[in-house]
């Protein structure tokens, strides 16, 4: 008698036994692995994902079987899928790029490549491996007297502990519901759950316009309370006081920012202090009222976490981040006040969760994903932290234990969920639910009559476009793109035709391809799961070469010249970002900057090596056979490093225009002693901007349609 392989959602489904894969052990029953380090829990529908691939080993399961088999017919994005698949590749240690695992077949599904063994019953040790086929039917398998008995008696124990469990915990006070809070156009941000969990504050841009303001509104109420209403002005970040009573902001204003406390009723408004950073303001209040947490740039460019008195204005530095990174940012006060959660960044977009005791002492690593978080939450009781994170590839809301460990999934999937905020009481989490569209389009570098008009070269629903480059013969661009559902090269003609998929990494984060100089091959950077590498791949598809495997960050890459080398920014030595150079031929690797140095290019002649930093603005040069180091412009920002390029006639770059800060594109030619202003960069998104060998025209990311309302979890899980 045949078993339908795929039952329908009504019928009864018993999860297959116990098994292997290499090390760990897979028990379907309790939706956990055992690896050599931990006991792992994965969401009941990861596991159900693993199950169907183990009941087929080493066959093709189609997307549309394992949205039939797990889902049951409910409806769910494809992105679901992937993100579930990128858990278990994570939990295996497995590469995309390189499977052991599990196998991407491309448009079509997965497979899983690995041999699967049945985990011995604990009551026989002599029982042996059976054959993976043995999974395609668990309703035959049959288990001697013993294993019944084990299993009865663990079902027992397992019965019992539940029940002491249940007692010692209050009932939920009910089940997970996601709701709107806003809904006006707009955009609505920075969501700031009251310590009572009765109202909500955040900033709103009135349905048009980049100025904000502050709103307070009533959790189960429709109408908002405006609290500021500053022409031109950007608030931002707004924190509660212990009690509820007072608010705290960022307001910035032309070249000024600073911190602003008003009544949570509105009133008059009471500076306090500047900014510690004008791009990263996220503030927390202790739950004493003592401290306002914020992040401050140091003289070295590196952000730091600072306490600062609302009372005394007395200021106390908290993290001292490691040389040759971003910073700390995003700060968050545990219940207690005896903590602080923070977001360590690498760079723009590379970081994760950290831990502080107020008090001061060494930071502890709570995530190890290097990948982009964006805001973080404690939980009522303060044993864990909710945070956003692209590490499933789209923004999602997880949980890590305050203690550490693998992080668990709250809530995500067709949305962009980011900078969650938890009362202290009552159960309800809010968020930033995003949706916004990146494409590139090409433009043409001067204005004036008779040039052509900008052209989209790219069309994605809610999907991001960037880090274009144009190939040397100007007729093909390579880029980045989140379409597939994970971050992978691209290539798309320069009239927007003939898009083409290059790699299939399948959730790694990618940067930076850069075509060599005869067009043939693209190199680029990619986190395969953490570190960064470089790689390599031909312009016609196929598996990408890895260069680097170091145990530090290689990253940023541009070619020489004559296309023989790569130049590369890493902290290989353990110090500062510098510029190395990677013979392809030899695979020798030779520091080229000595005073720090990022991004880095040749100049047309290849006499000059031009570079960012990673810790102040500008561009410097520096001969190819060494000498000193000069500033050739100090107008472009350190986190502009992927916006700019060496022309054959001069440097290209963007730069804000004052007094409102708008993107440009300017150019500084070779010998001139001040850039002149191009044309505008119309609402630029996310990084790189890429100039045609003829210098007639650019391509950049453009943000064509972004919105963002305020969401409510009732009961988070």
């Amino acid at each position: 008698m045949s078993v339908e392989r795929f039952p329908a959602p009504s019928a009864a489904r018993r999860p297959l036994p116990d098994f292997r894969i290499g090390d760990r052990l897979v028990q379907p029953s309790l939706n956990r692995v055992v690896t050599p380090e931990a006991t792992v829990t994965l969401e009941p529908k990861v596991m159900r994902v693993l199950e169907s691939l183990a009941r087929r080993p080493g066959e093709l399961v189609t997307k549309e079987d394992l949205f039939r088999d797990v889902w049951e017919g409910a409806y769910v994005t494809e992105d679901v899928l992937t993100r579930a698949v990128g858990e278990l590749r994570r939990l295996f240690g497995d590469e995309p790029g390189r499977p052991r695992v599990i196998e991407t077949i491309r448009k079509s599904g997965y497979r899983l490549i690995a041999p699967v063994s049945q985990a011995p019953a604990a009551a026989d040790p002599e029982a042996s491996a059976v054959a993976p086929a043995a999974f395609a039917n668990p309703a035959k398998r049959r288990f001697g007297a013993l294993g019944v008995f084990a299993g009865i008696a663990l079902a027992v124990a397992a019965g019992f502990g539940l029940f002491l469990l249940a007692r010692s915990r209050p009932a939920p006070a009910g089940a997970m519901r996601i709701r709107p809070l806003t809904s006006a156009p707009g955009n609505a941000r920075d969501p700031a759950v009251s310590p009572d969990g009765s109202r909500v504050a955040y900033v709103w841009n009135g349905g048009a316009g980049e100025s904000l303001s502050l709103y307070v509104q009533l959790v189960d109420g429709q109408t908002a309370l405006r609290l500021t209403r500053e022409p031109s002005a950007e608030d931002r970040a707004p924190a509660w006081s212990p009690d509820g009573q007072r608010l705290a902001f960022t307001r910035a204003k032309s070249a000024e920012c600073r911190i602003l406390l008003v009544s949570a009723l509105g009133g008059e408004e009471r500076p306090l202090a500047p900014c510690g950073d004008p791009e990263y303001r996220r503030l927390s209040w202790s739950p004493d009222g003592r401290w306002l947490a914020l992040s401050r740039r140091g003289a070295n460019g590196a952000l730091s976490i600072e306490l600062l008195s609302p009372d005394t204005l007395e200021r106390r530095s908290l993290t001292s981040p490691p040389a040759g990174m971003l910073g700390d940012s995003s700060p968050a006060f545990s219940p207690d006040g005896q903590t602080l959660a923070f977001t360590r960044n690498i760079t723009d977009g590379v970081n994760d969760i950290w831990r502080v005791p107020v008090e001061g002492g060494e930071p502890t690593r709570l995530t190890f994903d290097n990948r982009d978080t964006m805001g973080s939450t404690w939980s009522e009781d303060g044993r864990s932290i909710v945070f956003s994170s692209s590490r499933a590839g789209i923004y999602s809301l997880w949980r890590v234990s305050a203690r550490g460990g693998e992080p668990t999934w709250v809530a995500g999937g067709g949305t962009k969920m980011k900078h969650p905020s938890a009362s202290s009481r009552g159960r309800l989490l809010a968020f930033e639910n995003w949706t916004y569209e990146v494409n590139l389009w090409r433009v043409p570098a001067q204005l004036g009559a008779g040039v052509p008009p900008p052209a989209r070269l790219t069309a994605a629903n809610d999907e991001w476009n960037f880090d274009p480059h144009v190939s040397p013969d100007g007729r093909r661009i390579a880029f980045v793109s989140t379409r597939s559902g994970s971050e992978e090269i691209w290539l798309v003609g320069a009239d927007g035709t003939g898009i083409k998929r290059l790699t299939s990494f399948g959730g790694a984060r990618l940067e930076t391809p850069r075509w060599s100089p005869g067009g043939r091959r693209l190199v680029f950077s990619a986190r395969v799961p953490a570190r960064a590498d470089l790689y390599l791949v031909s312009a016609e598809g196929g598996v990408p070469e890895r260069l680097t495997r170091d145990e530090s960050d290689a990253v940023a890459p541009n070619w020489s010249r004559d296309g023989r080398s790569v130049y590369f920014a890493s902290r290989r030595d353990g110090g500062a970002w510098r510029v190395w150079r990677l013979d392809l031929e030899s695979r020798q690797m030779t520091s080229v900057t000595a005073a720090g140095g990022y991004a880095a290019q040749e100049s047309p002649d290849a006499a000059w090596i031009l570079f960012s930093r990673a810790d102040a603005p500008g561009i410097w040069r520096q001969s190819r056979s060494g000498g000193p180091v000069e500033r050739v412009t100090d107008r472009l920002a350190p986190e502009d490093w992927a916006n700019w390029q060496a022309g054959e006639r001069g440097i290209y770059f963007r730069e804000l225009r004052p007094p409102h800060g708008e993107p440009a594109l300017s150019f500084l030619g070779y010998g001139a002693s001040a850039p002149v202003n191009l044309v505008p960069l119309v609402e630029q998104g996310w990084s790189g901007l890429s100039v045609s060998g003829d210098g007639q025209w650019i391509v950049y990311p453009r943000i064509d349609r972004h919105a963002c309302d305020i969401r409510l979890i009732e009961n988070p899980a």
